[in-house]
């Protein structure tokens, strides 16, 4: 459906130039091939480890092999709802219904037909973990699957882990309100559970986190307010007339009383989502140019957190409806829903207007394509600048390389439509030389009288290649941590069996 019906526009087609130009991100953020040739740091801003895998596809085939990559991510994120709330509810039926209504929810439907950011709709293959994490942590039970899923959604997302943060926090709050915490023993073990947590989540995310605030440090962050859809204008738009109004209002009355009596016969957890939903729910009404801070970027990561909420306590009301019927009963139900969200995913689909799909993505140079992603990647323009004129320059590149040969009788100053990095080693004629940033924010250079062969060869700053071996050995700790709680697990069930 995909293939047939999405837009093909930037934003796929700067999906598609990220994920190639990845094949260098191990030895250096800069891609010299790509981001028309302007040395975009791109990869110091955007996390980059969850999406790698899609490289893979993208670079043998673009059509066929990024809609393969949807389809897996598709299949992820099913399976990954399915098992963790599996392991939540211990109810087969209702880890089924979940996995269906969250994978083909509407959400995920905009997430990857219109608004179609690769690391939005990848983000939610690690959503259940986090919040079977938390659920673990709270029950004083394991804390790594909440460490592994805070880890992953910030080298997805890092809105989004801000996102989870701040839903995260009410819920340890709302303890008190439980029997289990009623004691200090129960404190300090979630302390200590909570300081692993933070403890294992920095050091894996150290290698995006560091070079970020690096760059923070050396200037302001730029970006512009997202604008995300308008619920108050769109209700407004409807012109419904008053006794649809009075209808609309009377099942949002019935439907909170359905809520209510849910949340007063549920488990402590669910009630705990019922309670979040609220102030998420809000969220999406508030206009985010009347805050002080910039709330629109976490308005996507909310509402996604609430389509995973609403997905959990709709399975919950539908398995208490039907706990008790028969098994054929129980089938007509999963097959009921799978022909119900199918056709909902369809219609929207089919009322998708392409000007362009994916069938012609084999037609775009990806090398060519550049934006400003929080720097001044475009200004460069590829164009050369030899005393404040524009100049033809030979030049060569190959990922971390670039080469520029140039004559001139006279030293002239050289401004290259290169970004500035601390990471560059720049050398003319075989020799170090010094560089100033030019009012492009590029490189600029005086060079030699006659020939002068500039080389740039690109690599992590030393802050960076520490901070990258720190997240590996982190991960290596992570899942021999993770291994040795399982197999302890394991061990003391085979002795009391």
């Amino acid at each position: 459906m995909f293939f047939q019906k999405a837009e093909f526009g930037d934003t796929m087609i700067f999906n598609i130039a990220h994920l190639q130009s990845l094949t260098n991100v191990f030895t250096s953020p800069i891609n010299f091939n790509y981001w028309n040739h302007s040395g975009s740091q791109i990869n110091l801003f955007s996390p980059w480890l969850t999406i790698l895998s899609g490289t893979i596809f993208v670079n043998s085939n673009v059509t066929y092999g990024f809609s393969i990559y949807l389809t897996l991510i598709t299949f992820l994120t099913f399976v990954s709802a399915y098992v963790y709330m599996n392991r939540f509810s211990h109810d087969t039926l209702e880890s089924l219904l979940f996995s269906l209504i969250y994978t083909l929810s509407l959400n995920r439907f905009v997430q990857v037909f219109q608004i179609q950011r690769l690391e939005n709709y990848l983000v939610l293959i690690f959503l259940p973990m986090v919040y079977y994490g938390i659920y673990q942590i709270l029950k004083n039970q394991r804390w790594y699957n909440l460490a592994w899923g805070m880890s992953l959604i910030i080298w997805t997302s890092p809105y989004m882990a801000v996102g989870v943060l701040l839903t995260l926090v009410p819920w340890i709050i709302l303890m008190i309100f439980k029997g289990i915490s009623h004691h200090w023993s129960y404190w300090g073990r979630l302390s200590l559970s909570l300081l692993k947590t933070f403890g294992l989540v920095v050091l894996t995310t150290i290698g995006f986190l560091v070079p970020l605030g690096t760059k923070l440090l050396q200037g302001k962050l730029q970006q512009n307010p997202r604008n995300n859809f308008n619920y108050v204008k769109w209700f407004d738009q409807l012109h419904l007339s008053q006794i649809q109004q009075i209808l609309l209002i009377g099942i949002a009355v019935l439907s909170v009383l359905v809520l209510i009596v849910i949340f007063m016969n549920s488990q402590f957890s669910y009630k705990l989502i019922m309670l979040e939903m609220i102030p998420l729910t809000i969220s999406l009404f508030v206009k985010t140019d009347s805050l002080v801070v910039d709330w629109s970027r976490l308005v996507p990561a909310f509402q996604s957190i609430l389509d995973l909420f609403l997905a959990i306590i709709v399975s919950r009301i539908v398995i208490l409806i039907f706990q008790e019927g028969p098994g054929i009963l129980k089938l007509l139900l999963m097959v009921a829903t799978i022909g119900g969200m199918s056709f909902l995913i369809y219609n929207q689909a089919d009322q998708i207007h392409a000007e362009q799909r994916i069938t012609s993505a084999s037609k775009i140079n990806y090398q060519k394509y550049v934006i400003n992603y929080h720097d001044r990647a475009v200004e460069g323009q590829n164009q050369f600048l030899v005393n404040n004129k524009k100049a033809s320059v030979s030049y060569y590149t190959k990922a971390n390389d670039y080469w520029i040969q140039y004559y001139d009788p006279q030293s002239a100053t050289m401004d290259i439509p290169v970004q500035k990095y601390s990471g560059y080693k720049i050398q003319l004629n075989n020799e170090n030389v010094r560089t100033t940033k030019s009012k492009r924010g590029t490189i600029e250079l005086q060079t030699n009288p006659g020939k002068s062969i500039v080389e740039i060869h690109t690599q992590y700053d030393w802050i960076g290649i520490i901070s990258l071996l720190a997240n590996l050995f982190s991960f290596i700790l992570l899942g021999y941590l993770s291994l040795t709680k399982v197999v302890g697990k394991n061990k003391k069930i085979s002795n009391k069996s």
